[in-house]
């Protein structure tokens, strides 16, 4: 948020706080945001989604088929290594948001998520 002074009919000065975009630049509510960028990104979460789904699919059977692990096993290695991906995804948020960067938390935790992965299977 920016604050901007301006004058008003009787020449009197106000104060108005105005939402910058990323240029820095004052926002334009009808432009930027709205139900088509909600649409948007709902739209990717839903792909990630299935795309999660479909890797821990093939990820069962490979552990099943190829490593030889029981069936239970293999479904219970596929479950924490989803679950350590959601926790990691909430954990990198907040440090995201407070203290990192969206570049530096991202490849920390790629790293960390690799490593993770290793060690589960």
């Amino acid at each position: 948020m920016d604050i901007q002074t301006r004058q008003n009919l009787r020449g009197d000065c106000m104060l108005t706080e105005v939402s910058l975009d990323w240029r820095g630049k004052p926002c334009k509510p009808n432009k930027h945001g709205g139900m088509r960028a909600a649409c948007f990104v709902l739209g990717i979460q839903a792909f990630e989604i299935m795309a999660i789904a479909a890797v821990g699919n093939n990820l069962i059977t490979y552990v099943f088929n190829e490593m030889h692990f029981p069936l239970s096993e293999s479904a219970n290695i596929v479950t924490n290594f989803v679950g350590t991906i959601f926790l990691l995804s909430l954990v990198g948020g907040f440090l995201s948001d407070s203290y990192l960067g969206s570049f530096w938390t991202m490849l920390i935790f790629g790293f960390v998520e690799l490593s993770v992965s290793s060690i589960l299977l």
